[in-house]
């Protein structure tokens, strides 16, 4: 009767043993799923910011150009157009975009307009020329947008010597993740 006992015994704590393992396995692919889709969610979401705040630094270049093409007596007549578009891509940027983004659009705008009425009115200023604040504001928003568009949990490939490419990641000083060679 012992015998049956002990076997008895062996085979619920085998039985338990293999449950546990089977469920631990089955959290840790559940884990490394949820994290695969979120990275593809990040990286989609990248790229689709990136043509989105691509078209808008076109738009407000086009904006700024056509007001240096107005300030040097060059007008080409496009103005309405290339503000009602660098409107349409900020407007579509700040619906996605991170608060800095959107703080760095609302200042650009800010800029442009003040510019505007000094360029259309030909006020030469002595102290600043009026698009000098937003050649700054261009350089902040590009800024902004960089920043936003590092991806910092995306893993850099190294290539190791006398092996496949690898990927490795470690844990560094600066709060960022960085990538050692294996």
């Amino acid at each position: 009767m012992d015998a049956a006992l002990t076997g008895l015994a062996g085979t619920t704590v085998g039985a338990l043993a293999g449950f546990a393992g089977a469920w631990l396995a089955q959290r840790g692919q559940l884990r490394q799923q949820r994290e695969q889709r979120a990275y593809a969610e990040r990286v989609r979401w990248l790229d689709d910011k990136k043509g989105l705040y691509r078209d808008l630094l076109i738009a407000m270049y086009g904006w700024h150009d056509s007001l240096v093409s107005i300030w040097r007596d060059e007008d080409d007549g496009r103005l309405s157009e290339t503000r009602g578009t660098a409107y349409k891509w900020g407007v579509e940027a700040s619906l996605i975009a991170a608060e800095p983004v959107q703080a760095a659009v609302e200042d650009l705008r800010g800029r442009f307009l003040a510019a505007q009425p000094l360029i259309l009115s030909r006020t030469r200023t002595t102290e600043r020329p009026p698009l000098e604040a937003v050649q700054e504001g261009l350089a902040l928003l590009e800024s902004a947008l960089r920043a936003e568009l590092a991806d910092p949990h995306r893993p850099e490939v190294h290539r190791r010597s006398r092996s496949l490419w690898s990927v490795q990641r470690r844990p560094s000083t600066t709060g960022t993740r960085a990538v050692e060679r294996a």
